[in-house]
C-alpha cells in the first residue's frame, strides 16, 4: 500500500466526482483512539471487596473492541509473574470480564467469581474479592485502557497507561487514588473533514481538519495519495504520488515500477506545508502531477511509535479507504508526456525487422494515448531508412528493416494526437 511501508493493505474503489473548492467529509471518532484514563481510585471495603474506579474522558460509553485491563503486581518483584504482575482482570466492552492469575510459569485463566463490572457515563468501576488476589496487603496497580482496529490481516492497539510508568501501590485498607494526564493516549489525528481548491498559478490546496489536534504532535504521520490516471493497476494499489507529512516536515514521492517501491522527489519540489487551529493545509504544485486535469486522491493519519517503529492508530478518509475524486477549475493546458524509447527486439539485428516504440501520455488523464500519427526520421550509416510510423496501444512506433551493412540505428519519432506532439531521439547499435 502507499502508507510507504508503514502498514500493508489496498486503496481501491472511487466515489462521486467533484468540482472546484469541493469539500469532503468523515466521521468524527473514528481515529481508533484509546479510552483516555485521567484517574484511578483503589479502594476495600470492611468485608475484604476491592473496588477500582476509573474515569475516561473521551467516551461516554465503551467503544466496541476495546478492554480495560486491571494489572496486578502482588509481590513488588518485577522478576516474577508476566513482566512481574501475577493477577489480571480485563473488562471487555461487551460486559464480559475475564479473570487471570499466575501459576508459576504463566497466566493462568481462572472463573471471575464474585466479580462484578460496568461502564457508563465515561466511568468505569469492577469489584473483586481480595481473596482471590491470594488477600495480599499490599499489591501494586496498573491501568491499561486498549481499542484495536482491524487494518487487513494486521490488527493495530492504541492504548492508555495509568500510571505511564511502573505501578502505584495499594496498602490495605487505606485508599489509593492517582491521576493520569488527559490526552496522553494513542490516538491518531481524527480527519473530520477536507477542503480542495485550486489556483490559477498551479497550486492545489487540501485543507485538512483535524479537530483532536491544534498541531500535530511529532509523533504523529499524515499521508496524502494521489491517484493520477484512475486506475488501481497502476502505481501502488493505484497512487502515483504519494505526500507525507511528518514531525514538520513534508515530503512527496513518487511510484517506481521498476524499483517497485516509492522513491523521493528530485528538487526542487513544489510541495508545502503549514499546521495551526486544526487544520493541516498541504499544497501541491500540479506541475507535480504532471499538470492532470483530475485525479483522485485518500487520506491516512497515523499515532506511531518511533521508538519501536509501530503504528498505534489510525483514520482513513474515506473510511472504506478508497478515492475521492476532483477535478481542476483551473486547467492547464494539454501536454503529450513521453516516456523511455526502447526497441523490440530490445537490440537490432542486421536483415530483421526492428520496431521503435515511445510510450505517450496525455497529461489531462495521466493515461495512454489512444489514437495519432507518427513521423519517423531513420538512418543507418548516413543513409535514410524507410519506416512506418503508428500509434498502437499507447505507444508511437517506428517499424523497419535492418540494412545489412547497419551498424548503428538511430533518427528520432514524432507523436502527434490530440493536437499536441511529443518527440523521441533513439540510437541502437545493431548485433
Amino acid at each position: 500500500m502507499w502508507v510507504a511501508g508503514l502498514v500493508t493493505g489496498s486503496l481501491l474503489v472511487f466515489v462521486a466526482a467533484a468540482l472546484a473548492d469541493a469539500s469532503f467529509s468523515d466521521a468524527q471518532g473514528d481515529n481508533n483512539a484509546a479510552p483516555d484514563a485521567t484517574s484511578v481510585t483503589v479502594s476495600e471495603s470492611a468485608d475484604g471487596t476491592i473496588s477500582i474506579a476509573l474515569t475516561v474522558a473521551n467516551y461516554q460509553a465503551l467503544p466496541p473492541n476495546s478492554w480495560i485491563n486491571i494489572w496486578f503486581d502482588l509481590d513488588s518483584n518485577e522478576r516474577t509473574g508476566d513482566a512481574g504482575d501475577e493477577a489480571l482482570v480485563r473488562y471487555r466492552s461487551n460486559g464480559a470480564i475475564d479473570f487471570y492469575h499466575w501459576d508459576g510459569s504463566v497466566l493462568v485463566s481462572r472463573p471471575a467469581a464474585g466479580m462484578t463490572g460496568r461502564f457508563e457515563a465515561g466511568a468505569f468501576t469492577v469489584t473483586l474479592p481480595k481473596s482471590a488476589l491470594g488477600s495480599p496487603a499490599t499489591f501494586g496497580v496498573l491501568a491499561v485502557t486498549s481499542r484495536e482496529q482491524q487494518f487487513g490481516e494486521d490488527e493495530l492497539i492504541a492504548s492508555d497507561y495509568a500510571p505511564n510508568q511502573g505501578r502505584s501501590a495499594y496498602v490495605s485498607p487505606a485508599q489509593l487514588v492517582f491521576p493520569d494526564p488527559q490526552g496522553d493516549q494513542d490516538a491518531a489525528p481524527d480527519i473530520t473533514g477536507v477542503e480542495v481548491s485550486d489556483t490559477k498559478d498551479g497550486w492545489i490546496g487540501f485543507a485538512i481538519s483535524t479537530p483532536n489536534y491544534a498541531t500535530l504532535p511529532g509523533d504523529t504521520v499524515l499521508l496524502l495519495g494521489i491517484d493520477r490516471d484512475g486506475r488501481r493497476s497502476t502505481g501502488d494499489a493505484g497512487a502515483e504520488v504519494l505526500v507525507t507529512n511528518v514531525g514538520g516536515e513534508v515530503i512527496l514521492e513518487r511510484w517506481s515500477a521498476r524499483e517497485n517501491d516509492w522513491i523521493e522527489d528530485d528538487p526542487p519540489t513544489r510541495v508545502r506545508a503549514r499546521n495551526a487551529g486544526g487544520v493541516v493545509t498541504v499544497d501541491v504544485h500540479r506541475s507535480e502531477l504532471d499538470d492532470i486535469a483530475r485525479f483522485g486522491f485518500s487520506l491516512i493519519s497515523a499515532d506511531i511509535n518511533t521508538l519501536a517503529e509501530s503504528v498505534l492508530a489510525l483514520d482513513f478518509m474515506p473510511d472504506d479507504q478508497s478515492y475521492f475524486r476532483y477535478t481542476l477549475a483551473n486547467r492547464p493546458p494539454l501536454r503529450l508526456i513521453g516516456g523511455q524509447a526502447f526497441g523490440t527486439p530490445s537490440s537490432p539485428r542486421a536483415g530483421r525487422p526492428f520496431t521503435v516504440k515511445l510510450p505517450v501520455r496525455r497529461s489531462d488523464t495521466a493515461r495512454a494515448i489512444s489514437s495519432g500519427t507518427v513521423t519517423c526520421k531513420v538512418t543507418a550509416g548516413g543513409k535514410r531508412v524507410p519506416a512506418v510510423g503508428k500509434v498502437r496501444a499507447g505507444e508511437g512506433q517506428c517499424s523497419l528493416v535492418v540494412p545489412e551493412t547497419a551498424a548503428l540505428v538511430r533518427g528520432s519519432l514524432t507523436v502527434r494526437s490530440g493536437g499536441k506532439s511529443v518527440s523521441a531521439r533513439f540510437s541502437f547499435r545493431v548485433r
